[in-house]
């Protein structure tokens, strides 16, 4: 599986397990300096008689660098190309391809951990130095350099923003349609975090804007009355003679 630097997928992958190395490398230095501390205190040129790689310095070598390197280099493949870690993965998986590479890393120890033993079981003469580079001592520098590794990986996520929503170079997404906000009505504009009065919340006012100048309003028609009405005709009829009466009713 091939590894492209030239995106920022590939970046990413590089620099999390870059950064995830780092702390193994920097825990495994101070682990080192310290027994290189103790060893020089109570070293003696006459006590260690196998030359460089038994004095102090040799040691700090080899426990930093020379033995390890196998571990520093299949861990590293695995979390770039393998087993590959963004800002943006979980926690979960994480931890997961972590072990994952300190798991390759403790084999890698034990693959080249064979040639050292069968040149000491040779020169020793037995077999039993080739049994613990298989098994023993593989296991007890894979299983610390696994914890660190994890260690390693966790802080690399946290300081590269997984953990709290930085993402190196990651571009925020656009929200969707369906999750974008809703724009008020032209005809509500009433504030929905205005306080509620008495402690009732008032409820939405519509109101009209003036998009523009109105045709005048007609007012209504009233009834015409006149300021002096016109008096009534008078009626004369009460001042005619009466009528006579006919020959029959005689």
């Amino acid at each position: 599986m091939s590894v492209s630097v030239s995106g920022p997928e590939g970046r990413e992958r590089l620099l999390v397990a870059a950064t995830a190395l780092v702390v193994v490398l920097v825990a495994r230095f101070v682990l080192g300096l310290v027994a290189l501390v103790g060893s020089a205190v109570g070293f003696s040129v006459t006590a260690f008689p196998s030359g460089f790689v038994a004095t102090p310095v040799g040691q700090f070598l080899g426990s930093f660098v020379l033995y390890p390197f196998p571990f520093y280099v299949a861990a590293f493949v695995v979390l770039a190309a393998v087993r590959p870690l963004t800002p943006r993965s979980d926690l979960r998986s994480v931890v997961r391809h972590a072990v994952v590479a300190g798991a390759v890393g403790t084999v890698a120890l034990a693959v080249v951990g064979i040639v050292p033993g069968i040149v000491l079981s040779i020169s020793g003469g037995t077999w039993v130095n080739l049994a613990l580079y298989l098994t023993t001592v593989p296991l007890s520098a894979g299983i610390v350099d696994t914890a660190l590794l994890v260690a390693g990986a966790v802080l690399a996520r946290s300081w590269l923003g997984g953990g709290g929503g930085d993402e190196v170079w990651a571009a925020e997404p656009a929200p969707r349609a369906a999750e974008a906000e809703p724009v008020d009505d032209a005809t509500d504009l009433v504030d929905d975090a205005a306080p509620p009065v008495g402690g009732v919340r008032a409820g939405r006012v519509p109101t009209v804007l003036d998009t523009g100048p109105s045709a005048p309003v007609a007012p209504p028609e009233r009834p015409v009355v006149p300021a002096h009405p016109a008096p009534a005709p008078a009626d004369w009829s009460r001042f005619a003679p009466p009528t006579g009466q006919s020959e029959d009713e005689r």
